[in-house]
């Protein structure tokens, strides 16, 4: 059986604008670190969509990756991370 490198936590969702965050961090295992990982979902027309994004850069705490995944959200709403965007 292969060996899983890295452990999800437990989603945490924040409401911004008319859109949904959901930060889910992960442990990387080979070196202790978390990585913020987000899901942006939002409702147009009444059609849902959702988007996932990998945010650059591993933290210490599970705390820390969570709260730079959440922010990291609320900017790509704002429309503030070249490259990236939501509906």
């Amino acid at each position: 059986m292969a060996q899983c490198s890295y452990i999800h936590a437990v989603a945490k969702r924040k409401h911004y604008k008319h859109y949904s965050i959901n930060s889910l961090p992960v442990r990387v295992l080979t070196s202790g670190k978390w990585q913020s990982h987000i899901t942006i979902f939002w409702e147009t027309g009444g059609i849902a969509t959702m988007r996932s994004f990998s945010v650059a850069g591993l933290y210490d705490t599970e705390d820390e990756a969570e709260l730079h995944g959440l922010a990291y959200g609320q900017r790509i709403i704002d429309g503030k991370v070249p490259g990236e965007a939501v509906g």
